[in-house]
């Protein structure tokens, strides 16, 4: 197949990575206005439908499927590191030889999870939740969800190529689009099931296009498994299984305290929780919007082994990563009460104290995000993936332990705790990394 717009080599001057990472930077604003967006207008909307105890109901339903995300164990990070790597070094044969093994690995594992998913759900009592036909809701939800890993495989030819920005549209269109399936099932229905297979049905659709429209980006990364090789998913695997632990890791720190909250402190709690961490988590998102877009430049350079382009990359990164951190944060907690009563329609209030605690944990995350890139781009994260999943655990651990004498305020302080080690982890061993000079 001949490649529509012919792919340019990346250059490695730093003026030419600050437009490609201003270039991310703006597909990643674009991802979050997304994110935002729909959250703003999701909580009033079903609001409007389902009463408070509905919503935390069906907060907590979504929350469960999210962990099939992790179904492809990091395999696809890991191969989108190698072909980045390979593609710099002029091996396109190789790149896509790697990229069929990840299409194979992830057909496997989708299968596998799904079938795992649809027997376990036949086993279980009807009763043991009580949402409303809850089983066949998570059934679709599921299914969502694997169909939103082949998008991320998608992604990963436009990440490997040059092509981050373009990528990230995609991806996050392909979150509008299911998202929108979705409303229009709750107008349609006002009923759980309806939601979901409305949004399952605009998943897949658009699902089927990214595999087209990523099948056009280039002539050597195809879609199948002819070159796949048991080989190539073993060299991804240990890289691969360290990403799925920061996977679990940030499962754990989201869907885990909201599952959490939902067992201790009730529906209603939960979603003024979610509500809560989604307005101060504004400041991680615009700060992932300078690292996302950093992690192939970094790969890049590593693989053209230019140290000190790589260093200089960092410093500066890390240095406008703090300052995002804590002015973001300021401004965060100066227009919530205005954004709270606006988007809840007074349904949740502003309470000075829970939002600076809330505040100071995203602060905390957002400074962590620039020195995990680093470790993560050139797959030296091994240190910071299980250091990370214990602080997850421990944090969840904490925060059971007090949230009856202290409620959502211990909560939110477990979180934070859970984020500060993370943080020390990461920015040590970028450290150390960066003293030993440690060969890719």
């Amino acid at each position: 197949m001949s490649v529509p717009h012919p792919l340019r080599t990346p250059t490695l001057g730093l003026s030419s990575i600050a437009g490609r990472i201003a270039s991310g930077a703006g597909a990643y604003g674009y991802a979050q206005a997304v994110s935002i967006g729909t959250q703003l207008v999701s909580l009033p909307l079903f609001l409007h439908y389902w009463d408070m105890a509905t919503y935390g109901y069906w907060l907590a339903l979504t929350a469960l499927p999210f962990y099939l995300s992790l179904a492809d164990a990091g395999i696809s990070t890991a191969s989108s590191n190698q072909m980045i790597g390979l593609i710099t070094q002029g091996q396109k044969a190789r790149a896509g030889e790697v990229f069929q093994s990840a299409v194979a690995f992830l057909l496997s594992v989708s299968l596998l999870v799904l079938l795992v998913v649809g027997a376990t759900l036949l086993l279980l009592p009807s009763t043991a939740l009580q949402a409303p036909q809850w089983k066949t809701v998570l059934m679709l939800l599921s299914i969502s969800v694997v169909l939103g890993l082949f998008c991320s495989l998608a992604e990963v030819i436009y990440k490997s190529t040059g092509g981050y920005a373009a990528g990230t549209y995609l991806v996050t269109t392909g979150r509008l689009v299911e998202w929108a399936g979705g409303l229009s099932g709750l107008v349609l229905t006002q009923s759980f099931i309806g939601v979901a297979a409305t949004a399952l049905l605009a998943r897949l659709g658009y699902t089927l296009l990214c595999i087209w429209l990523s099948r056009r980006r280039t002539d050597f990364l195809r879609w199948g498994v002819r070159r796949a090789s048991l080989a190539d998913i073993r060299q991804a695997a240990a890289p691969g299984a360290l990403f799925f632990s920061l996977s679990l890791t940030n499962a754990l720190s989201l869907q885990g305290f909201t599952l959490l909250v939902a067992a201790t402190l009730g529906p209603a709690a939960t979603a003024v929780f979610n509500t809560y961490r989604t307005v101060a988590r504004i400041v991680v998102q615009i700060t992932n919007a300078l690292s996302n877009p950093l992690w192939p430049e970094l790969t890049a350079l590593k693989g053209q082994k230019d140290d000190g382009a790589f260093w200089k990359l960092y410093r500066r990164a890390n240095r406008l990563g703090l300052l995002i951190a804590a002015a973001g944060a300021l401004l965060v907690y100066l227009v919530s009460p205005w954004l709270l009563d606006v988007w809840t329609h007074g349904h949740i209030p502003f309470t000075a104290t829970s939002m600076a605690l809330f505040l100071l944990y995203a602060a905390v995350c957002s400074a962590a995000q620039v020195p995990r890139v680093v470790l993560m781009a050139i797959n030296r994260h091994a240190g910071l993936a299980w250091q990370s999943l214990v602080a997850a655990v421990v944090s969840l651990g904490v925060a059971w332990l007090v949230w009856g004498s202290a409620g959502m305020t211990g909560v939110v302080g477990a979180m934070l705790l859970g984020e500060a080690l993370v943080w020390l982890t990461a920015t040590r061993a970028v450290h150390r990394l960066h003293t030993t000079k440690v060969a890719p």
